[in-house]
């Protein structure tokens, strides 16, 4: 396991205290700008996770806190109308699961607080300026600054040692709009392509940009007899999640992601269910009035291998006892 503890045993009750002092009389509200409309156990869980952290401290759903759940579906342009109408509306911050996100609503206001969570490099996009001092208006939980790629791919190895060809689902339009330049991203896959050659995998890059483009994605993957898929946590692979899911148990083709809840054979990337909670904590100090350029970006502090051995068997796998022991979670 990697992570790193930041939260002292006493922090909950000494925000909590502090959340119910200053709470009382005002009403508050919310946004959160999500990938995809919850459709998974894993998806309810992390929500309530994320739900009853909040009303431990004293903020709570239908009391005095109204959350506004905005999805972009699979849309990239849609993040842009969901942020003029949260500064239309005066919410008092938003939560923001991708860069796009982000740094939409960055543009919409620029007093909005905004708590980030899953970002995988946030220096990158240049919406905060270092992680012990973000500097503006936006801080929260990345996805680990120096990116779970290659590990993911050296445990798919792992998991399917016989894979040397290996297809990388990503979506270049998502990094140019939350200001990843196309060098940089250029760059980055590059480094990826040099780890996975280490380990005997020819890893090709799969262009998604939209949820219409999924049939010619796989058609290219189809035409690289693709071993595997290992998907870009991003929102255009979120919309078509029922879809990989069924090319998955057609073609007989492994997948992995980074979040269990997707459903696939493998997955690695943190609990979600805790760094929402961390989330929660987070967004209850900018609540309160702490300014978020004053709060140090955090990372994970727990990161999870779940194998899920229901499609391994429905697709034919066997997955190595050693990668089962090593696993967090294993899905029978």
């Amino acid at each position: 396991m990697i992570g790193r503890r930041r939260i002292l045993s006493g922090f909950a009750f000494a925000i909590a205290a502090d959340a119910l002092a200053q709470v009382r009389g005002r009403a508050y509200r919310i946004a959160y700008f999500g990938f995809s409309a919850k459709n998974s156990a894993e998806d309810d869980r992390v929500e309530a996770a994320f739900i009853n952290r909040l009303a431990d401290l004293g903020f709570e759903v239908g009391k005095n806190l109204t959350i506004d759940w905005r999805y972009a579906e699979g849309r990239n342009e849609r993040y842009g109308d969901f942020a003029r109408e949260m500064r239309d509306k005066n919410v008092d911050l938003v939560i923001a699961g991708s860069a796009t996100a982000a740094r939409a609503m960055v543009e919409a206001s620029s007093v909005t607080p905004v708590v980030i969570w899953g970002i995988v490099d946030p220096l990158r996009t240049g919406l905060v300026s270092s992680f012990a001092h973000p500097g503006g208006q936006v801080t929260g939980m990345s996805n680990f600054a120096g990116d779970l790629v290659p590990k993911r791919i050296e445990l798919f190895k792992d998991a399917i040692p016989t894979l040397s060809r290996l297809a990388f689902a990503r979506c270049p339009e998502c990094g140019r709009l939350s200001g990843v330049s196309s060098a940089s991203y250029d760059a980055a896959f590059e480094s990826y392509r040099e780890g996975a050659r280490q380990l005997g995998v020819t890893l090709t890059p799969v262009d998604i940009n939209a949820a219409t483009d999924f049939s010619s994605a796989v058609a290219l993957i189809e035409s690289q007899k693709a071993d595997g898929v290992l998907l870009v946590g991003n929102q255009i692979n979120a919309k078509l999640r029922e879809d990989w899911i069924t090319y998955e148990a057609e073609r007989r083709i492994p997948l992995m992601v980074d979040y269990r809840g997707f459903g696939c054979l493998l997955s690695y990337g943190p609990d979600y269910a805790a760094m929402f909670r961390r989330v929660a904590e987070i967004a209850v100090q900018v609540l309160n009035g702490a300014k978020p350029g004053d709060l140090p970006l955090e990372q994970p502090t727990k990161l999870d291998l779940v194998v899920n051995l229901k499609v391994a068997r429905s697709i034919g796998i066997a997955i190595p006892q050693s990668v089962l022991r090593r696993a967090d979670a294993v899905i029978s």
